[in-house]
């Protein structure tokens, strides 16, 4: 039976060893049936290296990653930035429900919008910055890129496309998309699955989008 995990990171920068984490979200799927999801903020490492750019896509404030003791503290609903470390172990505890870490032929297929690029490698630096070299333990080498499918299933259309980016090809392929709620990593890892949902059904049927209109038709 496959076994997915579809990952979304959110990041100090876009430098996965100069930068760090402080978002990670994501489902798990066994066979057809979604039986986890994650949804965890973490403080950075000190040794990384946080952005203002970064942090202006995300809506973070620093002051967010400050002991809650601290008088500067900023608390904000719904986002409690947790030790990294406490989080890797819980992390580890929810993949090790599925997954025999000590058995070659027992992994995850890693699966997010590029992933390959982005938050596989963000994520296997995570591992190393815990201390744990064993990441491809956990995970299928390569990952499923999002991203890759649909630039081969837009092929014949790339032209009509101002980018590439996630917000922009869900919306291509039929899905709606809440702009306000992007890097949010829970919310984007949602728009990764159903894109990659999307893109499943139109291999299986054998059938192409041609044009933006079609796209009732096709799907």
């Amino acid at each position: 039976m496959q076994k997915l995990v579809f990952i979304d990171v959110e990041t100090t920068g876009v430098d996965p060893e100069r930068n760090g984490l402080t978002q990670i979200s994501g489902c798990i799927q066994i066979g057809e049936t979604l039986t986890d999801s994650f949804d965890y903020y973490l403080r950075p490492y000190a040794t990384d290296l946080i952005e203002q750019t970064a942090l202006d896509v995300t809506g973070i404030d620093r002051r967010q990653f400050l002991p809650e003791s601290h008088p500067d503290f900023l608390a904000v609903p719904g986002q409690r930035f947790q030790d990294p470390q406490a989080v890797y172990i819980s992390l580890v505890g929810l993949l090790g429900k599925h997954v025999n870490q000590f058995d070659k032929g027992d992994k995850f297929q890693f699966v997010g919008y590029n992933a390959h690029s982005f938050d596989m490698p963000f994520l296997r630096k995570f591992w190393e910055k815990n201390n744990d070299r064993f990441f491809g333990s956990w995970f299928w080498y390569p990952c499923l890129d999002v991203m890759l499918l649909w630039a081969q299933i837009l092929l014949p259309v790339r032209a009509q496309l101002t980018n590439f980016k996630l917000m922009t090809v869900a919306a291509y392929a039929g899905l709606e998309v809440d702009e306000s709620r992007l890097h949010d990593s829970q919310y984007d890892i949602e728009l990764t699955r159903s894109l990659w949902l999307r893109g499943r059904q139109i291999i299986e049927r054998g059938a192409l989008p041609l044009q933006k209109g079609e796209q009732g038709r096709l799907f």
